[in-house]
């Protein structure tokens, strides 16, 4: 029977969990909690200046890192354009199209790229969008480089011999047996 009573001593009351307020004059006799500090919440009101400070930091730093993006990749551009060659067959050939393409289509919608960023941030972001356009450019310059290197832009004198004019005799000669 004692064994019993053991067990009801320990035995947890999830039926009235939380249902038990200790009467104001108890509550403010116990000392308070480890690492309770009451004046925690005067300093949270008073740091809402440092959040708000932080936020804008880490936006700024967010729309940095979309405009750096193409500049990241311009290695891993430059390495695989290495990688392709300048032997003319239909992988480089895609290679280089699709280099020359993702830039040119970035550069096509500037504005809703940072269209999410405008929202929240404060002012325009006009050096980031700026940061963006060079980076994208310098892709699309890498792309007519390997280009121009593999002989598929039309840039010596020989590549336009269809449109140039035939030119004209300016005099005839006539060669003859009977007169050698």
């Amino acid at each position: 029977m004692a064994h019993v009573n053991v067990m009801l001593k320990w035995r947890l009351d999830l039926v009235n969990v939380g249902t038990r307020v200790l009467p104001k004059a108890v509550a403010d006799r116990l000392p308070n909690p480890p690492g309770y500090n009451l004046n925690a919440n005067i300093q949270m009101i008073s740091g809402a200046g440092h959040h708000e400070h932080q936020h804008k930091h880490l936006l700024t730093k967010r729309a940095w890192d979309v405009a750096l993006q193409p500049a990241k990749t311009f290695p891993m551009n430059l390495f695989m354009l290495y990688m392709a060659g300048n032997a003319i067959s239909i992988f480089p050939i895609m290679m280089v199209a699709m280099m020359m393409w993702r830039p040119i289509k970035a550069l096509m919608s500037v504005k809703n790229t940072f269209k999410p960023l405008e929202e929240e941030h404060i002012g325009p972001l006009v050096l980031h969008k700026l940061v963006f356009i060079l980076g994208n450019l310098a892709g699309v310059a890498l792309a007519l480089y390997k280009c121009h290197g593999m002989g598929l832009l039309p840039n010596t004198p020989s590549d336009w011999l269809d449109f140039l004019p035939v030119p004209q005799r300016m005099q005839y000669s006539l060669y003859s047996e009977t007169f050698a």
